[in-house]
């Protein structure tokens, strides 16, 4: 666990690992390069962690990047990319490349993207040329059996406006090809990949000021979109992580009106 914000809402630099044999928490050298929040990690093959980007502020955001290194309890400078991204998010794809995909900054939405290649970290973050069709904040980004990315969501613009928009990245050829829209506009929402090669899609904001949606879709393989039974609670800021028993666990988040304490499973 890295950054975040403490009680008072200020971004945090500090982290910690949690034992699982020992059933305790211990705590890590703090991240070197800023305090953060709405930031982004992944799991490298190589067994260290990379982590990207978020903010110390509501209205900006930051481009540096850094690696833990868990046999030494320290950090390296992983670089900067080459814009700043706030609530971005991070995909692994084969090989050890990390695709950083939107968030945003003082300018807005990004619509960029850009690779950082773990087994050749000497040659940093190299932007993409082929940018999205729309700017992304509060998007999920999905990896799809294909070795695909789905791109959901997003708040763009000022006061903001909620997209249904889904796009895919092809690695292969580096582009964007735009997809067929969800059923609702989300940001803030989960996806998660099925054993199936679907998505699910659940939850989050429809609108900038209104209340969390209970609302959840599926990414079918063909590409369209189909309702599925909504949760039994409107949630924005949860979890949903796939389970080997093929069902999918959503965790807390927030009604709207307050944190919740509850958790429910999807069942295919």
């Amino acid at each position: 666990m890295v950054g975040g914000r403490g009680p008072g809402g200020d971004a945090l630099n500090s982290a910690e690992i949690y034992d699982v044999n020992a059933n305790e928490w211990i705590p890590a050298s703090p991240i070197p390069l800023g305090a953060r929040a709405s930031h982004a990690a992944v799991l490298l093959p190589s067994g260290e962690v990379l982590v990207a980007g978020g903010g110390n502020s509501h209205l900006d955001g930051l481009n540096t990047s850094a690696l833990y290194h868990l046999k030494t309890d320290s950090w390296t400078d992983a670089g900067s990319m080459n814009v700043k991204r706030n609530v971005l998010t991070l995909t692994l794809l084969e090989g050890g490349v990390v695709v950083a995909i939107g968030g945003f900054n003082a300018a807005g939405a990004e619509t960029t993207a850009e690779v950082y290649a773990s087994n050749q970290p000497e040659a940093g973050w190299i932007p993409l040329l082929a940018q999205m069709e729309h700017g992304r904040h509060g998007h999920a980004s999905t990896l799809l059996p294909s070795g695909r990315i789905l791109v959901t969501g997003s708040l763009e613009g000022s006061p903001g406006r909620v997209l249904k928009a889904a796009e895919i990245f092809h690695w292969s050829s580096t582009s964007w090809t735009y997809e067929a829209e969800m059923l609702e506009a989300r940001f803030f929402h989960t996806a998660t990949a099925l054993p199936s090669g679907e998505v699910l899609i659940a939850g989050g904001y429809s609108s900038p000021h209104a209340m969390p949606r209970a609302s959840a879709e599926i990414f079918r393989r063909d590409g369209s979109w189909e309702f599925i039974a909504p949760m039994s609670s409107a949630r924005v800021n949860h979890t949903a992580t796939w389970l080997e028993s093929g069902s999918v666990l959503i965790i807390g988040g927030s009604d709207g009106a307050a944190v919740l304490n509850t958790a429910e499973r999807y069942v295919p």
